[in-house]
């Protein structure tokens, strides 16, 4: 039986990500958003070494979120959860969503 809170989609969309790395180290780098649902994403492509419980602003297009990382995975993929009501998972990302693939 699956535990999620809300359904998930399968998407690609860029994204640009900022904050501080496991080694305290500041960061801004260019991200792809794999899987999102209404309250969190999954994240591919940082080079960077992360913790989990760090939180991350996340800018798609000229709208910026915080994320906190639930899930560091072996090939850099994260897993997050908004920290925030103002993330724009369920407004933004769902309407670029359904723009660009019709229907998710």
């Amino acid at each position: 039986m699956d535990r999620r809170r809300s359904p998930r989609v399968s998407v690609q969309l860029p994204v640009e990500v900022w904050g501080l790395d496991a080694s305290s180290q500041p960061f801004m780098q260019s991200a792809i958003i794999t899987n999102m649902s209404s309250g969190g994403i999954v994240i591919e492509g940082l080079l960077r070494r992360m913790r989990a419980g760090e939180v991350l602003d996340v800018r798609m297009g000229y709208q910026t979120a915080h994320f906190r990382v639930v899930w560091v995975g072996e090939k850099g993929d994260l897993g997050m959860e908004a920290s925030t009501t103002q993330a724009f998972v369920p407004t933004s990302i769902l309407a670029h969503c359904s723009q660009a693939a019709g229907a998710c």
